[in-house]
């Protein structure tokens, strides 16, 4: 046995392997691991992708995306055509952008609903829905964007905004260091007629004709933000107004440095007249009997006591403009907040845009108020007239011929004299004709009309609604032809004509006992301007009275609560 070839190879040695088998190759096998990892991995990334690919087959996109694209190319097309003043997308936006996030949440959680209910079987794979990035990314810079305008066009001033009371210029200057405060007085002599222009780029304007020794008389008020006494006391100095006269012309200019601003008052002879332009500041004129011209780009407007012409132009939404007791004509151009007008003896035109209250008094002339929203027309006001921001409007005592033609308000008319003419939609209208009753003239869409004539007027009357009925105090026979109701007849001597339509709703055509207007009263006498003292003193007790009614009406609700308790 021991001669017979063993039937293994001995220990340590090689097997028997052909010339062309690589098995015994050690690169070989090297080789053969790789491509086998290779393999795996790119089976591990065809798993992915698949499993990406069905994700992504079980995601729908949301509606949200293609009613923002479709809203924003609406509102575009419309600012393009003139349809729309862009300013006003702008306060829109930067006043009720939340209402934005609002919708498009309310949107995503119907769509969630929707496919919570119509499912199906339970045993179906669940389907999400997504916004998308862009979608995403738009609706951040539409609220961004909202929010700063917001803050810059000043609607932070009644403490709503998103920034609050801190958002101002003032605290933004307090980044340059700490506040140093100095006063200046300039007197100079001053044409008895002359004209006094005064350009303030930073801070208030307040003027009153009190001098009485024809010279005009200036008091600075200067506060600079610096971090060094030295650098303050430099921008004082350069802060000095500049006084240079050119015939009847007196101009005081000042200077406009970073983070640094100036208070001006200024007495003048009460027969001048006066231009003022501020870029950032309040303007106060009062006692004056020449002409007021006044360019306010971020700040209130109040006039008194003025016997000229008044021509104002404002740029600021969150701006005020308040006049009273004036004897000229009044001229309001621009766009800014709210109004106040009260004792005009002379021709009141407002034109812009407005997105305040306003509330008027007492105009013996012609008054339009004009904005992209409504128009407003009349001969004259003897009561007064409130226009909210919303959709109210009401007015009493006006004589015509009154023209009002607006959109989506709630109109309530008082005691109107003259012809009228109304054009709204989206809004019921109440309108009661003083005597003598002129043509009455109503076209209403998606709202109620009511009108209320004097007892012993005499008009004809044609009115009509769709879809809705008509009521009549005058037996007048209604007339009914499928979705349609009419009322047509004569009602006395008929010295008037009444045309009423409306649609969706009622007609109601009253009548009542209603006293005819009053004359108008002799013009009041012109106001003069009161010392500082007499004003400050009238100013707080004006607002202790108002502090002791908003206490008396807090303790009347309080002891209406405790009644209703059981």
């Amino acid at each position: 046995m021991s001669g017979y070839p063993p039937p293994y190879p001995p220990p340590g040695s090689r097997p028997p392997y052909g010339p062309n088998d690589f098995r015994g190759d050690w690169k070989y096998q090297r080789r053969i691991l790789k491509d086998q990892a290779r393999a795996q991995r790119e089976m591990f990334r065809a798993q992915r992708d698949a499993y990406r690919a069905q994700y992504r087959g079980l995601r729908r996109g949301s509606i949200v995306g293609p009613i923002m694209v479709i809203a924003l190319g609406v509102v575009f097309l419309l600012v393009q055509l003139g349809k729309l003043p862009s300013f006003a997308v702008w306060s829109w936006l930067g006043h009720w952008w939340p209402l934005l996030l609002i919708g498009v949440g309310v949107v995503v959680l119907i769509e969630w609903g929707f496919d919570q209910t119509f499912r199906g079987d339970t045993g179906q794979p669940y389907v999400r829905r997504s916004l998308g990035g862009g979608v995403i990314t738009l609706l951040v810079f539409l609220a961004i964007a909202g929010g700063i305008h917001q803050g810059i066009q000043g609607n932070f001033h009644d403490g709503h905004s998103l920034f609050g009371d801190s958002f101002n210029q003032e605290n933004i200057d307090q980044f340059l260091g700490d506040k140093h405060e100095s006063d200046q007085t300039l007197d100079q002599a001053f044409a008895g007629e002359g004209t006094l222009q005064v350009d303030n780029p930073r801070g208030d304007v307040t003027i009153s004709g009190t001098s009485d020794d024809n010279q005009i008389h200036v008091t600075v008020h200067k506060e600079v933000y610096s971090r060094s006494d030295s650098d303050a006391a430099n921008k004082s100095e350069q802060l000095s107004p500049k006084i240079d006269r050119s015939g009847s012309v007196t101009h005081v200019t000042l200077p406009a440095l970073d983070g640094a601003r100036a208070d001006l008052v200024i007495t003048v002879p009460s027969v001048s007249s006066n231009t003022v332009v501020a870029n950032h500041g309040d303007v106060k004129v009062s006692g004056v009997r020449g002409s007021v011209n006044i360019t306010a780009n971020h700040g209130d407007v109040e006039l008194s006591a003025i016997t000229g012409s008044v021509t104002t132009h404002i740029q600021n939404t969150g701006s005020d403009f308040a006049a009273h007791s004036v004897t000229g004509p009044v001229t309001l151009e621009g766009r800014g907040g709210g109004i106040t007008l009260s004792d005009i003896n002379g021709p009141v035109s407002v034109q812009g845009d407005f997105f305040g209250e306003t509330h008027v008094e007492h105009i013996r002339a012609a008054f339009r108020f004009h904005t992209s929203r409504t128009d407003f027309q009349l001969a004259r006001l003897d009561g007064q007239l409130d226009i909210s921001s919303d959709e109210d409007l009401s007015a009493d005592q006006l004589v015509g011929p009154v023209v009002l033609n607006t959109r989506n308000r709630n109109i309530t008319l008082d005691r109107v004299a003259g012809d009228v003419t109304i054009t709204n939609k989206n809004g019921k209208v109440d309108l009661t004709g003083a005597p003598p009753l002129g043509n009455v003239s109503v076209e209403n869409r998606n709202g109620e009309v009511t009108l209320t004539v004097p007892d012993q007027a005499g008009f004809n009357v044609t009115a009509e609604t769709t879809d809705g009925d008509i009521e009549n105090d005058f037996a007048l026979p209604v007339s009914e032809n499928n979705n349609r109701k009419s009322i047509t007849g004569n009602v006395g001597k008929a010295a008037a004509n009444i045309k009423i339509t409306t649609t969706q709703e009622d007609i109601s055509l009253k009548r009542a006992s209603i006293a005819p207007l009053p004359p108008l009263p002799p013009a009041p006498p012109a106001l003069t301007d009161m010392p500082a003292t007499a004003q400050h003193a009238i100013a707080a007790s004006q607002k202790t009275a108002r502090e002791a009614q908003k206490a008396a009406e807090k303790l009347a609700r309080e002891a209406s609560k405790v009644a209703q308790q059981p």
